[in-house]
């Protein structure tokens, strides 16, 4: 038999001796039968090196008779085999474990456990022994590791089956299917049976899934596993509370938020649990401290679950009843970012139904993958997309979709970072809230999917790398990806499907045309019909392309287009990739072909844009027209498929097509026409965005509607429509069109779009470096400085300052000398070292007087006399806002003008002068309002209302702080936002209701933790003092007061005698 074996393996007996480890005697000895009982080891070998399954494996074991080393585990007991992987990987027959080998073997059979009854390729186990690095003689230890399995496991395998190896076991032979079991079951049963279920699910966990299998320990499904525990845990709690039972389900949640210490819906329900059961300050600690992670390694606030819970907490309530809690807004629609579905879907039945088939098993599946790869033009968007709406439904809390651009000709691609940005917006995040870092962005966007069942479309994904931070993991939730490639990364490391898509076939090509083009025009000519689909090699892409021409020439013969697709069948090279199918050119020839000259033209100069699409403003410019000239040359694109638009006015090609019309214009178009034609699109871009940022957000000038925008909002919109075009355009490699950019967008950026700000500043910063003009680096430094202050880096915006000081001062530069020095100054202020601070503003001061610079001298007085104000010589302060604002008045500066009125008003505030207070903040408010300036009518609101409140008016003064803080919150102005939150607190103790007011001081002490910002920090903490000792918590009081005044007199302030004589109230008197 052996020697049957190896002649059909294609081995001689020095091979086979070779890979078993023996000498080629004993392989002679075997066959002629001189050695009659080998050893186990020796049987497992060969049957690893001969390749042996099923029942031919079974028969050579028989015909060896080969003696067990040790006892058989085959032999213990006919009970089925039992396995274990909630916690350290267990094998059980009846009461007996059952040894498995050494940790080869045992992360192979946890691999095979995790997909129990599912198919694991062997890329698949292979990668878990070595990750990504076989060894030359991989096939046969594996084979050998997996038959040693399937003696041990005899009879549940594993199983060699057509896509891989296959462990068969019914649930009650592996916890985590029990587990399964139960949770189902707990669905629609009665409240207290579904409990019970819960519980006893619960307890089939001994700890992280096979934590003793160091291979495993970061796989996909183990964590996919995990999410399906969490998931389990929040509803337990849910019914649990429900029940007023809390108790059954502490042990769980304690154990979990312990292993995720930055899952806020874990916490939330831990709160909620420790609070029902009467622990409030242990309940009070948990959200302290995933406060401080969330804080710390997230760089975000809590967010409005964690929140809320919190809330309740500190009211001692289950319910939020008090009017002036924390406005909940309007509920989040769910995101529904499917692009359309097309009507004339053909073909791809076989696809569906794999897609289908998967579909269906993704409860048992916990989070997967899906990836549609194919050649460009294949459909796979299109199949993505209409698939996508089919099962749209199995997904209620939404669909998020990304075209990430792998394959752009401009090499533009979405990076995960900014696709992330996007779904983050999408579920209802504000961006102040979006962090900076991008493991940070992805670790929150992971934990905002957990518990929802959604739908992510990557579409156009360049490599597996691209899209593994937008992979959810939480169970009930499906990544569909499309791709050029095939990405076996995501299939060998995330489990993920593979649908290869090839060309349609005949009769499905047959079957577009047909809907394209009716059936009575196809019957007509079934030859030419045949032939279409040929000259256009089955692509979708081309068909359409060849349909739509046919479509807009109803009287033109079939046969006609037929034989003048027979053309040329040059392929396009740049996207061919070796690959069949990509032979487009003749049919997107056929087309452009029959195009108008100035239309050919415009398809041209079209493959130019970088970004994601344009508008007719853009396209004029870019084509050098007027818009009345351009519409009906994109009319004629638009007919001939050749140009979409996705919405009115704005137009997108497809990648293969803007790759052919870039090529066309390199062999049509001169280099000059070309570089006139971006030059034309980048001056439209800068002084569009300068124009709308100037309505938009008045700065230098009077904020007069400017460039065709007739109001702020208008601007404003235009902006954010652009903002994705301007990005790319800034990445397309000319330094001072990217320059020019980042300076007219500035501003817009700086009002709350921080992620871009870094990067387009990022970007002109390397521009001016690589053109060498310092003038325009010192500019790109200072605004990167703004940025990294903006998001809470005070001292990396400092030393960003710093550079641009160094480069002014060798420049010369006394007025940009100025401005770095005031920019020092803010950021000294955020950081707390306020005599550095009035040192920059002093020295600014004075250059700017030195140089005549009106502005900027008025600009100084002002920030001065803030420092002033704060350091109690209020008479010097207020002299000092009346000098700025004559200044100011002279030059006509409404802007300026706003300021000096709002600070001259607090200024008044600090000499008790409330009233003279209330006039110049209604003067500053009147000024914003009519220049149209967000930002300074919520800060003139906002000091309004802390001296409505002096006044004894704190109801109005609640109205003034609500409206200034969803000012602030819309324009994303954070250092601001807690302002305005501490003077909502401030008016609701006044107003009393202190319980309101503790709440939002708490908010406030939250907001300025994560900026930095410690005048904030103190004022939130002698407001939350004064709450306390309100409702005669003494303990709490003294506490907050004893840290305010720490904070307080390391800032240097006079607030510390106030705070002081309150400690000393309190028998608590400092050192």
């Amino acid at each position: 038999m052996l020697r049957g074996h190896r002649r059909t393996a294609g081995l001689s007996q020095r091979e086979l001796a070779e890979r078993v480890g023996v000498s080629v005697a004993a392989i002679r000895d075997l066959e002629q039968g001189r050695s009659r009982r080998p050893h186990l080891r020796s049987v497992d070998a060969l049957v690893g090196a001969l390749r042996l399954d099923g029942d031919g494996e079974a028969a050579f074991r028989r015909a060896a008779g080969a003696e067990p080393v040790g006892p058989s585990p085959v032999a213990d007991s006919g009970a089925p085999v039992r396995l274990g992987i909630l916690g350290p990987l267990t094998v059980h027959r009846g009461a007996q474990p059952v040894p498995v080998g050494r940790s080869a073997r045992r992360a192979l059979l946890g691999r095979l456990a995790l997909s129990a009854n599912i198919a694991v390729p062997v890329a698949d186990l292979a990668d878990v022994l070595w990750d990504g690095r076989p060894p030359a003689n991989a096939a046969h230890a594996l084979h050998t590791h997996l038959s040693r399995l399937r003696s041990a496991l005899h009879p549940s395998g594993p199983h060699r089956t057509a896509g891989g190896y296959l462990l068969d076991l019914t649930d009650g032979q592996l916890d985590l299917g029990e587990f399964r079991r139960a949770v189902q079951g707990a669905d629609g049963a009665p409240p207290d049976r579904a409990l019970d279920l819960l519980q006893w699910a619960a307890g089939r966990w001994r700890g992280s899934p096979l934590d003793d299998i160091p291979q495993l320990r970061d796989h996909p499904l183990i964590t996919s596993v995990l999410d399906e525990r969490i998931a389990m845990a929040l509803r337990y709690a849910d019914l649990a509370l429900a029940a007023g039972q809390a108790r059954r389900c502490l042990p769980t949640l304690r154990e979990l938020a312990a292993a995720n210490p930055l899952h806020e819906l874990l916490h939330a329900c831990l709160i909620a649990v420790l609070a029902a059961e009467g622990r409030q300050a242990d309940a009070l600690s948990v959200y302290a401290r995933i406060r401080r992670r969330l804080v710390g390694d997230l760089g975000v606030e809590p967010g409005p679950e964690l929140s809320a819970a919190h809330r309740r907490v500190l009211r001692q309530e289950t319910m939020v009843t008090t009017q002036h809690r924390p406005p909940p807004g309007p509920p989040q629609p769910a995101p529904a970012q499917l692009p359309a579905d097309l009507r004339s879907f053909a073909g791809r039945a076989d696809a569906l139904a794999a897609l289908d088939r998967f579909a269906a098993g993704l409860d048992a599946q916990s989070s997967a993958v899906l990836v549609v790869s194919g050649t460009a033009g294949v459909g796979k968007t299109t199949l993505a997309v209409h698939w996508a709406h089919r099962v749209r439904a199995r997904f209620p809390e939404g669909q998020l979709y990304v075209n990430l651009r792998g394959f752009h000709p401009t090499g533009a691609a979405v990076s995960g970072p900014e696709a992330l940005h996007g779904f983050l917006t999408a579920l209802g995040l504000p961006p102040a809230r979006i962090p900076a870092d991008p493991d940070a962005r992805s670790a929150l966007y992971r934990t905002l999917l957990t518990g929802r069942r959604m739908l992510v479309l990557l579409d156009n994904a360049r490599d597996a790398e691209q899209v593994r931070a937008l992979l959810p993991a939480a169970a009930g939730c499906l990544a569909l990806v499309t791709s050029r490639h095939r990405l076996t990364g995501l299939v060998a490391a995330e489990g993920a499907l593979p649908v290869p898509l090839d060309l349609l076939t005949h009769d499905e090509a047959r079957t577009l045309l047909t809907q394209r083009l009716g059936a009575d025009r196809t019957a007509a000519e079934p030859g030419a019909v045949d032939t279409v689909v040929e000259q256009c090699a089955r692509l979708p892409l081309a068909l359409a392309i060849a349909a739509a021409r046919a479509a807009t020439r109803p009287g033109l013969p079939l046969a006609d287009l037929a034989a003048d697709l027979g053309g040329d069948r040059v392929r396009l090279d740049a996207l061919s990739g070796g690959e069949p199918g990509t032979d487009v050119r003749t049919v997107f020839g056929c087309s452009y072909r029959q195009l108008t000259p100035a239309t050919a033209r415009l398809f041209r100069l079209l493959g130019l844009h970088p970004g994601p699409d344009l508008g007719t403003a853009a396209v004029a410019r870019l084509a050098g027209l007027g818009p009345a000239q351009v519409a009906s040359l994109l009319a004629e694109l638009t007919g001939a498929h050749l140009l979409a638009e996705p919405t009115a006015g704005r137009y997108a090609m497809h990648d293969l097509l803007q790759a052919y019309a870039a090529e066309r214009g390199r062999e049509e178009d001169g280099r000059a026409t070309r570089a006139a034609a971006l030059g034309r699109l980048f001056e439209h871009y800068v002084s569009t965005a300068a124009a709308a940022v100037g309505t938009a957000l008045p700065g230098e000038t009077d904020g007069a509607p400017t460039g065709g925008f007739d109001h702020p909002a208008t601007a404003r919109a235009w902006l954010d429509r652009e903002r994705a075009n301007i990005v790319a355009l800034t990445g397309h490699g000319r330094p001072a069109d990217t320059i020019a950019l980042a300076a007219a967008m500035h501003r817009y950026l700086d009002a709350g779009h921080y992620a871009d700000a870094l990067i387009v500043h990022t970007r002109a910063l390397d521009a001016a470096r690589h053109q060498g003009t310092p003038a325009a680096e010192a500019v790109a430094l200072n605004h990167l400085g703004i940025a990294y202050r903006r998001v809470g880096r005070f001292a990396d915006a400092a030393g960003l300052h710093r550079q641009a000081l160094e480069i002014c001062r060798a420049r010369g530069d006394a007025g940009g000398e100025g401005r770095c020095l005031e920019l020092l100054g803010v950021a000294a202020w955020r950081l707390g070292d306020y005599d550095r601070a009035r040192e920059h503003h002093h020295s600014a001061l004075d250059l700017f007087r030195a140089i005549g610079d009106r502005l900027g001298e008025a600009t100084q007085l002002n920030n001065i006399s803030i420092g002033n104000r704060q350091f109690g010589d209020v008479r010097a302060a207020i002299d000092g806002h009346r000098r700025a604002l004559g200044l100011l008045r002279e030059l006509g500066h409404r802007l300026g003008e706003s300021h000096s009125l709002d600070n001259l008003g607090l200024a008044h505030q600090h000499a008790g002068e409330y009233r003279e207070a209330v006039e110049y903040h209604e003067q500053a408010l009147a000024i914003c309002a009519e220049i149209g300036f967000q930002a300074g009518q919520a800060a003139a609101l906002n000091s309004l209302g802390r001296a409505l409140v002096a006044l004894g008016r704190p109801e109005a003064a609640i109205g003034h702080h609500r409206q200034a803080l969803a000012l602030f919150r819309e324009i994303g102005e954070r250092a601001n936002e807690v302002e305005a939150v501490n003077g909502l607190a401030a008016a609701l103790l006044a107003a009393g209701d202190p319980a309101a007011a503790r709440d939002w001081y708490a908010i406030a002490l939250s907001l300025a933790e994560h900026t930095g910002d410690r005048h904030e920090q103190a004022d939130a903490h002698d407001g939350l003092a004064a709450a306390h000792h309100a409702v005669g918590d003494l303990d709490d009081a003294g506490r907050h007061w004893e840290r305010s005044l720490e904070l307080y007199t390391g800032l240097g302030v006079p607030d510390t005698e106030r705070i002081t004589g309150h400690l000393r109230r309190l028998g608590r008197a400092p050192a």
